[in-house]
């Protein structure tokens, strides 16, 4: 996506059914969606379309799509354009076939359609880098995704604490979104009960939402945390579209000098969403093998998505008391540092939740607390360098820490 605009995908395939299935999925993904039954119909609106990615069917009557990807790149006009190609058949006689034919990547039928937006997104962010065209800088302030697909790993309780260790460093404007919308935990850590959620924003019509009407959407914590909570309950999470965060998310951007989003244990299309916006991916892993292949296989999508391993954050978070693996263990099988460990120390973390008060807030001097607080401003210190902010105690004792 660039200058704002939406990616543009053409699909060619004679089956309208597919046709429809991909255009919704694809469209609710935040993609422009334009639909061709033929090669001939797909040529024809090619120069009024102009899309940056092609998906071919490769059995159609009359032109099939090995001989119409074969055109595409042999036109100079359209051989930029990449294409991933549709088959019935996954043999590798035919996936070579469609190389050999000019295509960029290769799906089977029948495909899951969040594959397909998977693929369409990774491919773009190849084509783009190896072009120089990546996306223009993000505005603004800076978004932090908090993820693990491990349930109980503690990422609420870290998404929370961060949003409140970035307020505590920097006295900034910062946004907590609880993108966990089936779950609603996020407004009980807080103990806040808000009027308004997701849910109302879904009620409005796309062109309505503007700053004021998010604004308007959120609950303000005591400690200066801006929530956009998850709905009060799980029947209202299906009316939050991928269209609806990727209208939302810049907004807040645009408005808080940090955003901090409490994401969901899946590859939802929402999270999708997020996961391209975002600056920084925090991913938490928990100190044994089922939270390691977790944590190895966020890791493996995220590789395939294109995310640059300067954007992803670990966290190893100790959710017993012995006996997990070794932290060099863990490393070498992430292929990643560890940036921060939090301890195992259960009980301020229980008392925090059952009061409703965070950990920051209700012992800010703590050694959990001065950890995350660390850890914070090595997450944010690059985007604060130049910013005229009064050394609060919080802040002159982390940047003491460091030495600066």
């Amino acid at each position: 996506m660039a200058n704002g605009q939406k990616d543009r995908i053409l699909v060619v395939d004679d089956n309208k059914l597919i046709l429809k299935l991909v255009q919704d999925k694809l469209g609710a993904a935040g993609f422009e969606v334009f639909t061709a039954e033929s090669a001939e119909q797909a040529s024809a609106i090619l120069p009024s379309v102009k899309p940056d990615l092609i998906v071919l069917d490769v059995m159609m009557p009359g032109m099939d799509g090995y001989e119409f990807c074969r055109r595409l790149k042999s036109a100079p006009e359209t051989s930029p354009i990449p294409v991933i190609m549709l088959t019935a058949r996954g043999d590798i006689s035919e996936k070579v076939r469609g190389f050999e034919a000019g295509a960029d990547d290769y799906i089977v039928k029948p495909f899951d359609p969040t594959e397909l937006a998977l693929r369409i997104r990774a491919l773009l962010t190849r084509v783009r880098s190896a072009r120089g065209l990546a996306p223009a800088p993000a505005p603004a302030g800076h978004i932090f995704s908090v993820f693990s697909l491990r349930g109980g790993s503690g990422k609420t309780s870290l998404a929370v604490n961060l949003a409140l260790a970035l307020v505590q460093l920097w006295s900034a404007e910062v946004a907590l979104v609880d993108l966990a919308l089936e779950a609603d935990h996020d407004a009980m850590m807080l103990d806040l009960r808000p009027k308004y959620t997701w849910a109302n924003l879904a009620e409005k019509e796309q062109a309505e939402i503007d700053e004021d009407v998010v604004m308007g959407f959120m609950t303000k914590h005591a400690t200066g945390i801006h929530l956009l909570a998850a709905p009060p309950t799980p029947i209202s999470a299906g009316t939050i579209t991928p269209k609806l965060v990727g209208t939302v998310l810049p907004i807040l951007r645009s408005r808080f000098e940090f955003v901090v989003i409490d994401m969901p244990s899946c590859f939802a299309e929402t999270n999708l969403v997020a996961f391209d916006l975002s600056d920084i991916i925090i991913l938490l892993v928990t100190p044994e093998l089922a939270g390691l292949k977790a944590a190895r296989t966020a890791l493996d999508i995220f590789d395939s998505l294109g995310y640059r391993k300067e954007r992803l954050s670990i966290v190893l978070n100790w959710t017993f008391p012995k006996r997990g693996l070794p932290q060099r263990n863990i490393e070498d099988a992430l292929r990643l540092p560890i940036d921060l460990v939090i301890p195992y120390d259960p009980a301020p973390f229980v008392d925090a939740i059952n009061s409703g008060i965070p950990l920051l807030q209700a012992n800010p001097s703590s050694r959990i607390a001065f950890e995350l607080q660390k850890y914070a401003y090595q997450l944010s210190v690059e985007y604060m360098q130049y910013a005229n902010v009064p050394a609060s105690e919080v802040l002159s004792r982390v940047q003491a820490a460091f030495g600066h």
